[in-house]
């Protein structure tokens, strides 16, 4: 086996920075993205396997989302063979990063949109109001807009530095906006599910505090992160830590997206653990599914658009009409944020 050659230490370029926090801080966030596109992969897998009913729309979103985050992480990965391999020991390339880091940004740009254009669609679907969403839509678009010319601007070859200086206000508004859609989005779902909690049962209240929960650890994912690469970049541009947080928005965006659809399977069995029917009048849950509660999670084909909200009485026993069947019964009610449950699954009482 050859020996690697000695190198002289005269031969060994004096960089003029810190290779930790700039080359270093860019293969860290690489490293941690290619991770999480694998586990962005397993996502899709499942989500394919688990939900083959759900429209076209939603399967069409999830294969894009897949294939912006492979391009994604192919041009990072490019990005960074090149500084370290390809230009290495010409330390002009901090400042003249290669065009794979354009096109990083390009992609990037559309897979944030596309994670808060879903959120903006489940808060319609739970609320039936507009002003709202329309709102967080036309900030999320604002986003893809800006990012979109970022993209523009970079492609004219400026380097590194009178990049940033002059597109500092851009780039701010950018991961502002970003980080202000996403808390905007979680607040608004557990301002509305508070209302359930508030007017529900003992046991639909604890399903509320679950979704409560699971809509802040979706919405916090991406907003402490934008939070992140926006202090990072204000407090640290003399080195490439926020580069490396940027690679990996990309990821934290759709692994939030598919674990919002992934989810709807635990939070339907939750949902039917949480429905309570007495012996008398029990009935199967293939009854109760014709009654279409609003399908807060599980949205399928089955059930394109939710029905009214059903009306009860704050009290165990009360009559809780059942659209579609005809039935009524002393039934608890049954929460209109539970997804739908499989056919000819049975409650006991």
């Amino acid at each position: 086996m050859s020996e690697l050659p000695n190198i002289p230490q005269g031969d060994i370029p004096h960089l003029p920075f810190s290779l930790d926090a700039t080359f270093g801080a860019l293969e860290l966030g690489v490293l941690f993205s290619v991770f999480l596109f694998g586990v962005l992969t397993v996502q899709v897998y499942l989500y394919f396997v688990r939900y083959p009913k759900d429209p076209r729309g939603f399967k069409w979103m999830v294969a894009m989302v897949w294939i912006l985050d492979l391009g994604h992480t192919i041009a990072i990965c490019h990005c960074i063979y090149t500084i370290t391999v390809t230009k290495y020991g010409q330390p002009t390339i901090i400042t003249l990063p290669p065009k794979s880091l354009d096109i990083s940004i390009f992609l990037s740009g559309f897979i944030g949109p596309l994670e808060q254009g879903w959120f903006t669609y489940r808060l319609y679907r739970f609320t039936k109001t507009l002003p709202l969403p329309i709102f967080c839509a036309i900030l999320s678009l604002l986003r893809l807009g800006g990012s979109t010319g970022l993209f523009a601007i970079s492609l004219a070859g400026p380097t590194i530095q009178s990049y940033l200086i002059r597109e500092k206000w851009l780039i701010e508004a950018v991961i502002i906006v970003g980080a202000s859609v996403d808390v905007i989005l979680a607040v608004a779902l557990c301002y509305h599910l508070s209302f359930w909690r508030k007017a529900g049962f003992r046991r639909t209240s604890r399903l509320v505090n679950q979704l409560m929960t699971w809509t802040i650890e979706t919405g916090a994912i991406t907003c402490i992160g934008a939070v992140t690469l926006l202090l990072t970049f204000l407090k640290m541009k003399n080195n490439l830590v926020y580069g490396g947080v940027f690679f990996l928005m990309a990821q934290f965006f759709s692994n939030s997206l598919l674990f919002s659809l992934n989810s709807r399977t635990r939070f339907a069995r939750i949902c039917a653990e949480s429905l309570i029917i007495p012996g008398s009048t029990a009935q199967s849950i293939s009854q109760l599914a014709s009654s279409r509660p609003i399908p807060f999670f599980e949205l399928s084909p089955l059930s394109p658009e939710p029905p009214e909200l059903p009306k009860w009485q704050p009290a165990h026993g009360a009559l809780v009409p059942l659209p579609n069947t005809g039935l009524s019964g002393p039934v608890s009610p049954v929460s209109p944020l539970c997804p739908d449950v499989a056919n000819g699954a049975s409650v006991q009482p």
